[in-house]
C-alpha cells in the first residue's frame, strides 16, 4: 500500500476521534504545527470551524502559533475569521495572518480592558503586523478603557497599591514595553505623541520610567514634548534623572537594560529637544513600580535637586553645563546643596539610600565649586551643615573648611552640633533619634580650633 494511502487511512481514523471537550485531530495537528497532517485532515472532511468547549478553533490556534501556512490552509477550507482571531494574530505578530483575516474589524477590542488589536501588536513590538492593521484602518489613537480599582493597603506601613488607570493609546503600550520599532511605526503613522493618561503621563515618560531609553530618545526625536508633566509635575528630564540612581525597593534590584542608551545618555537628548532644565515638581512624585515616592523631594524640586540627593555627580554635571540653577529652592527653602549634604538620609521607609558618603561629598564639592552658598538656610533655619551633621562626617569637614557657620541655629535654636547629638532629630527608620558621636566630636574639635 502506498504511503499516501496510509496517510489517508490514518487521517480518516483521526477524523473520527473527538475528545470529550470537543478537541479534534485537526486541533492537535494545528497545535503541533503539522501542516501536512492538517491538510490531509481537511482534505478528508475535517471541520475547519470545529470549536472545543472553550471556543478554541483550529484557526485560532494557527493564529496563536503565528503559522501562516496553516492559517491559509484553514481559510481555504472555509474557516471563519473572527475579531477574536484577529486579536490573537495581532498578539502573536504574524503580519501575513493579519492580512489574511479579511472581513474582521481592525479596531476590534477585547472585553476586559478595552485593548485593541493594534495595542496588542505594538506591545509585542510586532512592527509589520502593526503596519498591516494601520493599513486596514486601525485607529492609532484609540484608547483602552478607563480602569478603577479599590485602594488596597498591605502590611503595617499603610502602602497604597498603585495600579494602572487605563485610558491608554497604542503608543503608551509600545512605550511601556520598549517596543522601539513598533513605536516608530506609530509615530510615522501620525499617532499623537503627546497624549496623556489619567495621571497626565505621556508615552515618553512611560518609556523612561520603564527603563526603555532608546524608545524614549526616538520619541523625543520624533517630536514628543519633553515638558509635559504628570499630575505630580514630573516630566521627562526629571524621570530620566530619577532612573539614573534608583534605590532598591523591597527586593526589587535595579532594572537590567539591553538598550544602547542609558538614563544618563538620555539627558542631553532630552535637553537638545527642549526639556526645561529647571522644571519643578508640584509635589512628591507618584508612586510607581520603581519608586514609592520621596517626601523630601516635594514642591519646587528640580532635576538637579533629585540628582544631588543621590550624589549623582554625572547627571549633575550634565544639568549644570546646560544652565541648571543651583540657587533654586523647594517651596520650603531646601536647596540642592542641602539635599547633597544628606537631608533625610536614612529616614526613608521603603527604599535604601542610594549614595555613599563619598558620593554625597563629591556632589557637595561640585555644587560649592559651582557657586552654591554653604550658609543658605531653609524655612526651618537649617543650613547644609545641619543636614550633614546627621549624614556624613566628610561633608561636615568640607563645609566647615569652605566657610560654613558652625554656630548657625535653626528656628528651634539647634546648632549642627545639637543635630549631631540627636536633639530634635527625626528618628531613623525605626527606633530613637540617632546621635552621631563621631560627627559631634568632629564639630566640637572644629569649633574649638577657631
Amino acid at each position: 500500500m502506498k504511503c499516501s494511502s496510509l496517510l489517508l487511512i490514518f487521517a480518516a481514523v483521526l477524523l473520527a476521534q473527538t475528545e470529550p471537550d470537543g478537541t479534534t485531530a485537526l486541533h492537535h495537528a494545528v497545535l503541533a504545527g503539522d501542516v501536512e497532517t492538517a491538510r490531509q485532515l481537511l482534505a478528508t472532511g475535517a471541520d475547519a470551524n470545529a470549536a472545543n468547549r472553550y471556543g478554541v478553533t483550529p484557526l485560532s490556534l494557527a493564529a496563536e502559533n503565528a503559522s501562516a501556512p496553516l492559517a491559509q490552509a484553514l481559510l481555504k477550507s472555509g474557516a471563519r475569521p473572527t475579531n477574536e482571531i484577529l486579536m490573537i494574530a495581532a498578539r502573536s505578530g504574524n503580519a501575513e495572518i493579519v492580512r489574511m483575516l479579511a472581513g474582521t474589524d481592525p479596531n476590534a477590542r477585547e472585553s476586559s480592558r478595552g485593548e485593541t488589536a493594534l495595542m496588542w501588536a505594538v506591545a509585542g513590538n510586532h512592527a509589520n503586523a502593526a503596519r498591516v492593521l494601520i493599513e486596514r484602518g486601525a485607529d492609532v489613537n484609540a484608547r483602552s478603557s478607563t480602569l478603577e480599582f479599590p485602594k488596597d493597603r498591605f502590611g503595617l506601613e499603610g502602602v497604597v497599591s498603585i495600579l494602572p488607570r487605563g485610558y491608554w493609546t497604542p503608543l503608551m503600550y509600545a512605550a511601556r514595553e520598549g517596543s522601539l520599532e513598533a513605536a516608530r511605526v506609530l509615530a510615522d503613522a501620525k499617532a499623537d505623541l503627546n497624549a496623556t493618561d489619567p495621571d497626565g503621563t505621556t508615552a515618553l515618560v512611560l518609556a523612561i520610567i520603564n527603563g526603555h531609553f532608546d524608545t524614549a530618545a526616538m520619541l523625543a526625536e520624533k517630536g514628543a514634548d519633553p515638558n509635559l508633566a504628570d499630575s505630580a509635575g514630573m516630566a521627562a528630564l526629571f524621570a530620566a534623572v530619577d532612573m539614573n540612581t534608583l534605590g532598591e525597593i523591597y527586593g526589587r534590584p535595579p532594572r537590567k537594560s539591553t538598550d544602547k542608551l542609558t538614563a544618563l545618555d538620555l539627558l542631553p537628548v532630552l535637553l537638545d529637544h527642549g526639556a526645561a532644565v529647571d522644571a519643578t515638581l508640584k509635589g512628591p512624585t507618584l508612586h510607581r513600580a520603581h519608586t514609592p515616592g520621596e517626601g523630601s523631594l516635594g514642591e519646587g524640586t528640580t532635576p538637579l535637586m533629585r540628582a544631588a540627593k543621590n550624589g549623582d555627580t554625572a547627571a549633575m554635571r550634565v544639568l549644570l553645563a546646560r544652565g541648571a540653577d543651583l540657587k533654586r529652592t523647594q517651596k520650603n527653602g531646601t536647596t540642592a546643596l542641602m539635599l547633597a549634604a544628606g537631608l533625610a538620609r536614612g529616614t526613608g521607609v521603603f527604599a535604601k539610600d542610594y549614595a555613599t558618603e563619598d558620593q554625597l561629598l563629591e556632589a557637595v564639592k561640585l555644587l560649592v565649586e559651582s557657586g552654591a552658598d554653604v550658609n543658605t538656610a531653609n524655612e526651618a533655619g537649617q543650613t547644609a551643615l545641619h543636614m550633614a551633621a546627621q549624614a556624613a562626617d566628610g561633608v561636615v569637614q568640607y563645609l566647615a573648611a569652605h566657610g560654613a557657620d558652625l554656630d548657625a541655629k535653626d528656628k528651634q535654636g539647634r546648632t549642627a552640633l545639637d543635630v549631631a547629638m540627636g536633639k530634635g532629630v527625626r528618628p531613623r527608620i525605626s527606633g530613637e533619634p540617632v546621635a552621631r558621636e563621631s560627627t559631634a566630636a568632629l564639630l566640637s574639635k572644629l569649633m574649638a580650633a577657631r
